[in-house]
């Protein structure tokens, strides 16, 4: 991979899981209703600009249009070279998120029942949007990534929503592109892409954002394969991208979005299409200046941003709980002062560094995973020979596994 989109690749995804952080410690502790009918200091109007919804949102776009970038082009790429490639897929897809999901529910079953009992009194944990949340039953639905498909997310952590789509996401796509890797044989072919229908159809509905998200996520995937940009350059490019983030912020909100729901879909669509297309301008563009992308702490930070993603939430409300317990019901609901914004700024400061920690012992285990994974299947049924596949254009030939 060229080494500036490496570089934007690792930028997009740790900013991204901040401007989600940032979304949820706004909404829980710093109240600016008033930010249009009174005067206020300049950074507390850049503060409301980047932690509106309409940011969080489009950074979750931008984690699909990024997973269908890496993981369905991947595949793709794969696929195109005539190699059987499922079996590592699902053994790499597998490992990256359970790794993560299985400590994330567990971390959050273990936040959410200890505030329920030392903040009680705060009300936060009696919430309507958490009713009925905290069971068993959800618990074990999320371990099979159906939170928000088929049933709500477990205890307080909503974000998790959008890993259940992807998961399904990541199943999904090789089994709908079988039909096209002719290293598998006919039967293969149709049993996976049938399968492939049937889960997607299973699992959409009008009340999800499955179906939609599926189409943002393959947008990722297939810009993969696109021989050159819709528009090209690096700045004109970037100019895009920053012009449609910032009228989605300042236009697609409030009255307008809930009057037309369609305007929003839109809006996504737009993003993601130009996020894309900063993407491919960035694969093929000579990998000279930007020196914001060089900088060495983009790797870094973006090494733990699935685990900020996926751990934030019950550390925020777990936190919000406290507060209200120590200052009252009422203090995180009032006009924000400056410590609001301190408060808030502290717990996001806290949820950083608790990803971190737990990044090393999940996140950063990954690899050992999909080590020990394979190893296992291989101990249990080991991968057939490969033989030789009709030769490709070129004169090259493809291994063919798994023909029947």
């Amino acid at each position: 991979m060229p080494f500036l989109l490496s570089q934007l690749i690792e930028a997009a995804r740790w900013m991204g899981a901040l401007a989600v952080l940032t979304l949820h410690v706004n909404n829980m502790f710093v109240n600016q209703a008033d930010i249009m009918s009174a005067p206020h200091a300049p950074p507390a109007y850049v503060w409301w600009f980047f932690t509106g919804t309409a940011m969080g949102h489009q950074a979750v776009v931008g984690f699909f249009v990024l997973s269908g970038w890496l993981v369905g082009g991947g595949a793709l790429a794969r696929m195109a070279a005539g190699q059987a490639y499922l079996r590592d897929y699902f053994i790499h897809r597998f490992a990256r998120v359970y790794v993560v999901l299985i400590p994330t529910l567990l971390l959050t079953l273990a936040l959410d029942s200890l505030g329920r009992v030392l903040f009680a009194d705060s009300g936060v944990y009696d919430w309507p949007t958490f009713k009925g949340h905290f069971s068993t039953g959800l618990f074990l639905a999320g371990l099979l990534n159906l939170q928000s498909l088929l049933v709500d997310t477990f205890g307080t952590n909503g974000p998790l929503w959008s890993l259940a789509c992807e998961f399904w996401y990541y199943v999904a796509f090789p089994l709908l592109m079988l039909p096209f890797a002719r290293v598998y044989g006919f039967g293969w072919r149709a049993a996976g892409f049938s399968l492939g229908l049937a889960l997607v159809a299973g699992l959409s509905s009008p009340a999800n954002w499955f179906l939609f998200g599926f189409a943002i996520w393959a947008i990722g995937a297939f810009a993969t394969r696109a021989p050159r940009p819709l528009i090209r350059g690096r700045w004109p490019s970037l100019a895009l991208l920053v012009a449609v983030i910032a009228a989605i912020r300042l236009v697609v909100r409030g009255p307008l979005l809930e009057a037309h729901p369609a305007l929003g879909l839109a809006a996504d669509l737009a993003a993601a299409l130009s996020f894309a297309n900063l993407l491919v301008v960035f694969r093929d563009a000579p990998q000279t200046g930007f020196a914001a992308l060089r900088a060495t702490l983009h790797k870094p930070l973006a090494d733990f941003s699935f685990s900020l993603y996926a751990i934030h939430m019950p550390i925020v409300i777990f936190a919000r709980a406290f507060i209200g317990h120590v200052m009252g019901r009422d203090w995180a609901t009032q006009l924000a002062t400056g410590a609001n914004y301190a408060v808030a700024i502290a717990v996001a400061i806290l949820a950083v560094a608790s990803a971190y920690g737990f990044s090393l012992l999940t996140e950063a285990k990954t690899g050992a995973a999909r080590r020990a994974i394979g190893a296992a299947l291989d101990r249990m049924a080991p991968p057939p020979l490969a033989v030789e596949a009709p030769p490709l254009p070129g004169g090259r030939t493809a291994a063919r596994n798994g023909e029947v």
